[in-house]
């Protein structure tokens, strides 16, 4: 009876820390300009507990984390905005041409694959945001089928709060966590 009772309990306690971390991520994403430190802090909190590493609480290690992360991720941030409006610019530009929009899918999805990577090797590498970038792209060419997982979870997580926009209070860090944890696979290989 302890056994179970004490499973319970950690998967309470789970659940509740994935709540609040989720919480603490969308406070700290209101300022859009911290969208993302917000999001490699809450990769790293969720990168300290796939690794089984002790925490100081949601909230101390978060903030730790934001802070320890700030400034390199806000440079990041500022090309990764440019990027997407770029992007987003030339799909307006250029619908009328078939072969341009299938050469801007190709970028694209190449750049989304590199998004979905970006996050957790940030959190788990201490380097250079060029050597981020290239190792991100790296591993998003590398691991094809576990790009299009990572992809498909993102896609799927912003569905969902889509449809039930309550869910947007755990589905992040739900998602966040099983990403990582596919990441940190790939990381040890």
């Amino acid at each position: 009876m302890n056994i179970l009772n004490s499973r319970m309990l950690r998967n309470i306690e789970r659940i509740v820390d994935l709540f609040l971390l989720n919480l603490i991520w969308l406070l700290l994403c209101l300022p859009v300009v911290t969208i993302f430190p917000a999001t490699v802090a809450m990769y790293g909190v969720t990168r300290k507990w796939v690794m089984g590493k002790e925490t100081d609480g949601v909230f101390r290690s978060f903030f730790l984390l934001f802070r320890e992360c700030f400034f390199q991720s806000i440079g990041i941030s500022l090309l990764w905005f440019v990027l997407a409006y770029l992007i987003f610019v030339n799909y307006h530009l250029v619908q009328s041409n078939l072969f341009m929009m299938a050469i801007l899918g190709v970028l694209t999805l190449l750049f989304l694959s590199i998004t979905v990577y970006l996050f957790p090797v940030m959190a788990h590498l201490e380097t250079k945001w060029k050597h981020m970038i290239r190792n991100s792209l790296t591993m998003a060419i590398s691991y094809p089928l576990s790009t299009l997982l990572l992809i498909g979870i993102l896609l799927i997580s912003m569905y969902l709060i889509y449809l039930i926009p309550a869910l947007i209070f755990i589905v992040g860090s739900i998602s966040v966590y099983v990403s990582y944890t596919i990441c940190h696979k790939l990381f040890l290989k």
